[in-house]
């Protein structure tokens, strides 16, 4: 009965690591490295929802699954460019902006019509009236499943780990645009655009010479060098009321035709947006560091064979031998070695326990075989 009491509590610590240390990889595959926006400088969003609760901001609502989206969105001084959303388990889960109905813009023909158009709805969809009577129009991604949001359990058709998810409806669990992780899975509708330092290589919904100006598609992608996903955008046209706002965290970006190259390659775009008056105006959203996104790859000239005009030639032949050190080789591989030799030797706090549990089930058993 001893016996079996020791290997029940060996099993017992075993399966609390492995769940801890799984569960501890599964939160890190769950969320992006790193969710910043980019106003002018950089404003990293709370990735927890009790740092949003100390950092100013408040939640607007008390349940996870509300009729214009999933999770807790939260609010701070009335900006409603970036509101963050946090899942069941408060992480970050999602971003949504919001912008007026009152703004005026111009369609292919340069006449002036009513901004936002029907025709990128969706994925702008029709939200709540303010204490005034205007009414603002949402978009909101997710950064996982949304039927992950509200829920821990995944079915068949869920696909686990980060991503990006795009609102297309109201039916929260089945209405949205999923972004491939990788360039190389875009549907021919996303049009490559330009490679911009620290924004990467910029794709556009449809966007061509052709577009009709009221057809401009509010999502743009970002992808590095190597075609990993690593930020995403609103551009709208217009410009709206609430272009600043009260939290001091900075505005919108506004274009107009001299100003487009900031994310637009211009020969792509239809003539209508040349119109003097035309502007458009948004946000960049980076899931992960800025830096990363680069447009030149980074050669490793570690393996590149050099030319004998570029060797460095000996001056000094040595006098004598290396001596090396018997005591360093013997103390090299210690456990407390902390270099950055791939050969040293570490071991986790689990591995320890692992081990410690062994040999003490080892030396009962002995024990247990010397009693009469």
């Amino acid at each position: 009965m001893v016996w079996r009491g020791h290997v029940t509590t060996f099993l017992t610590i075993f399966l609390f690591h492995f769940v801890e240390e799984s569960s501890m990889q599964s939160r890190y595959i769950d969320r992006w490295e790193k969710v910043s926006i980019r106003y002018g400088y950089w404003y990293e969003l709370p990735p927890y929802q009790s740092t949003a609760f100390k950092e100013g901001y408040r939640r607007i609502n008390d349940v996870c699954k509300t009729a214009l989206h999933n999770g807790f969105l939260f609010e701070k001084d009335g900006n409603t460019k970036t509101m963050p959303i946090y899942d069941f388990n408060g992480n970050l889960a999602g971003i949504q902006s919001s912008i007026p109905g009152n703004m005026k813009g111009f369609n292919s023909l340069n006449q002036s019509i009513d901004l936002p158009p029907l025709e990128i709805m969706p994925p702008l969809l029709k939200g709540t009236r303010d204490h005034k009577g205007m009414i603002y129009y949402i978009i909101t991604a997710y950064f996982k499943h949304p039927k992950l949001i509200c829920s821990p359990i995944a079915t068949a058709d869920v696909s686990p780990g980060k991503g990006l998810y795009i609102q297309t409806g109201f039916d929260l669990e089945n209405d949205f645009l999923r972004i491939p992780l990788e360039s190389k899975f875009l549907s021919s509708m996303w049009k490559k655009g330009p490679c911009l330092p620290l924004m990467g290589v910029h794709y556009f919904m449809n966007l061509d010479y052709d577009l009709p100006c009221e057809k401009l598609y509010p999502v743009f992608l970002t992808y590095d060098i190597e075609g990993k996903l690593g930020a995403f955008g609103w551009v709208f046209q217009g410009r709206p009321h609430n272009f600043y706002s009260n939290d001091g965290l900075g505005h919108w970006f506004h274009l107009t035709p001299i100003t487009y190259p900031f994310i637009f390659d211009t020969s792509m775009l239809p003539s209508c947006m040349m119109n003097s008056k035309f502007q458009v105006f948004g946000i960049h959203v980076f899931l992960r560091d800025h830096k990363e996104m680069v447009c030149t790859k980074n050669v490793d000239k570690s393996h590149q064979t050099l030319r004998p005009s570029e060797m460095t030639p000996i001056t000094q032949i040595p006098s004598q031998r290396t001596i090396i050190n018997a005591d360093y080789i013997s103390n090299s591989n210690t456990i407390n070695d902390h270099s950055d030799n791939g050969s040293s030797f570490h071991m986790t706090l689990g591995q320890w326990t692992y081990i410690v549990c062994l040999v003490y089930l080892c030396l009962c058993s002995l024990l247990l075989k010397r009693m009469p």
